[in-house]
């Protein structure tokens, strides 16, 4: 029985959540609460409409490209459950640092190794951070990141992870995910059982963590067990191979990573969500219909489904998880399973019950805060930066980001827009290269800002023509900066290349402020 049927001139809407029963819902429902998708546009559209009405979406994400400002986002998230007959799962990539997706008007979010160098915790910000995005309409937070960072050459978690110390990870991972979860936000710790100790972007293609059970356990599950021991409310799957588990799947399409690993051996019993199933690792590998079989059979509860977001494309993904629902490919009960937990959570998280305003200058101060002390100052061996002078040149790159989750376009500053000295951008191309050399020479201290530096690049190249004697590099994302740049004698990290973090090393520069931070990776 439809319970829509019985409750005359009444959406579901206007029922409280705890009727809402896996019973009363059709199959076409229950199928669409397991699905998220992305979308286009600002505003309440066509294919959102599509979405909610047609395919009866559980959950959408957001992308930068669907945020203006805090009032239009509010605006559009209310739209969505307004016509939503089931209240609707609105998520979106809220970590910190790079990866952030609303970036002005709510609390400031320093990324996750930010914060361990900071040594502070990240309850409180989470948790303000949390309190904001519940206030937009936001009910679901992509974050804390539980992997450990244990690959220099990691290419899209890098800085993303706290740290490269299995235990110093699983303390952030808590206190992260209990500040979401205590203002009304589920967390999601990513990427289970662990994308540290990667060297390829499962944006692009397939990566593989090739260890053994024992090591994955001392290292890689220890995050995601002790959130679990600890009460979090939800993981997302990685795409990564891990042999000694399953030597043919990835864990987000593995029934024996996520029924045999996570719900069995671990006893989870939260929402398990994917990464994104249009990423490289899956769409290269497997056909959509593939993937809706394969990561429902698995465990899934929700998938999730970014890349171009065309509406034809997702209601093709809905109608191969609703025909082979139909033929039994895909079992009721395992169905049923996931579509309980959906709508307990949706229930528990009181999701269309909103605060009524922002965290308060209090929680911003914090976050500057926990930047400032952040900023690490890991060696100088000659004393540059204790030199005081205000002739100093800025050599500040043009940022490629490292990973396609990364924020594209941010509208961050230079450090010189916060140093007020000399300043003379490049690229990888260094076109401007003798024009560097030469200016450089009449100043007495250099600054040379650097974001992923890899083996005889670029930065190398530009590095080995300035006088290492005056020359301060600044590593602003990933802290192995250090490991292509011979005789370098002044180091500093910031982990992330924004506005926040620019600001507060200017001031650490500049005398403000000292430089409190600890490096958080062994060396």
């Amino acid at each position: 029985m439809n319970m829509k049927n019985n409750q005359k001139g009444k959406s579901v809407m206007d029922l409280p959540l705890r009727q809402l029963r896996v019973e009363n819902l059709t199959l076409e429902e229950k199928v669409g609460q397991m699905l998220c998708f992305a979308f286009h546009g600002t505003e309440y559209n066509e294919q959102l409409d599509t979405q909610i009405k047609k395919l009866k979406l559980g959950g959408v994400i957001h992308f930068a490209r669907n945020i203006i400002n805090i009032e239009q986002v509010k605006k559009l998230n209310q739209d969505i459950q307004d016509n939503a007959e089931i209240p609707m799962f609105i998520g979106t990539d809220q970590e910190g640092g790079m990866v952030l997706r609303v970036t002005d008007g709510i609390t400031p979010f320093p990324g996750a190794m930010a914060f361990s160098a900071s040594g502070e915790s990240n309850y409180n910000v989470c948790k303000n951070v949390g309190n904001d995005l519940k206030y937009l309409g936001f009910n679901m937070a992509y974050a804390p990141v539980g992997d450990v960072n244990n690959n220099p050459l990691n290419p899209v978690i890098n800085s993303r992870s706290y740290s490269d110390d299995p235990d110093l990870v699983s303390k952030y991972v808590i206190d992260g995910f209990r500040g979401f979860q205590d203002s009304l936000v589920i967390p999601s710790a990513k990427h289970f059982p662990g994308h540290g100790d990667t060297s390829v972007d499962s944006h692009l293609s397939m990566p593989t963590v090739d260890k053994e059970y024992s090591e994955l356990e001392k290292v890689e599950f220890v995050p995601f067990k002790k959130a679990i021991d600890a009460g979090i409310d939800g993981i997302m799957a990685a795409h990564v191979v891990y042999p000694a588990i399953d030597d043919i799947y990835p864990a987000t399409l593995s029934k024996k990573v996520i029924t045999g690993i996570l719900k069995e051996k671990m006893g989870y019993k939260g929402l398990i969500i994917t990464d994104s199933l249009t990423m490289g690792a899956i769409n290269n590998n497997y056909t959509k219909g593939e993937i809706v079989e394969l990561a429902a059979n698995a465990g899934i509860d929700i998938l999730i489904f970014c890349g171009r977001a065309d509406i034809n494309d997702q209601i093709e993904i809905y109608n191969e998880f609703l025909e082979r629902a139909k033929d039994g490919r895909i079992s009721i009960d395992r169905i049923n399973e996931s579509v309980e937990k959906i709508l307990k959570y949706k229930e528990k998280y009181q999701i269309i019950n909103l605060p009524e305003k922002l965290s308060d200058e209090s929680a911003h101060k914090e976050a500057i805060d926990i930047s400032r002390k952040s900023v690490t100052l890991d060696f100088d061996t000659l004393g540059i930066t204790k030199k005081k002078t205000s002739n100093q040149l800025i050599l500040f790159p043009e940022i490629k980001l490292s990973s396609l989750v990364d924020n594209d376009k941010n509208g961050y500053k230079t450090l010189g827009s916060f140093m007020g000295c000399d300043e003379i951008l490049f690229n990888d191309e260094l076109n401007n290269l003798q024009q560097i050399i030469e200016k450089s020479e009449k100043y007495d201290k250099i600054i040379m800002c650097t974001y992923n530096v890899k083996k005889n690049d670029y930065y190398v190249k530009l590095f080995d023509s300035l006088d290492k004697n005056k020359t301060i590099v600044v590593s602003m994302r990933s802290p192995y900066d250090y490991m292509y740049l011979q005789d370098l004698n002044a180091y500093i990290c910031i982990y992330e290349a924004t506005n926040l973090s620019l600001s507060s090393l200017a001031e650490c520069l500049n005398f403000q402020c000292e430089f409190k931070g600890k490096l958080p990776i062994k060396k």
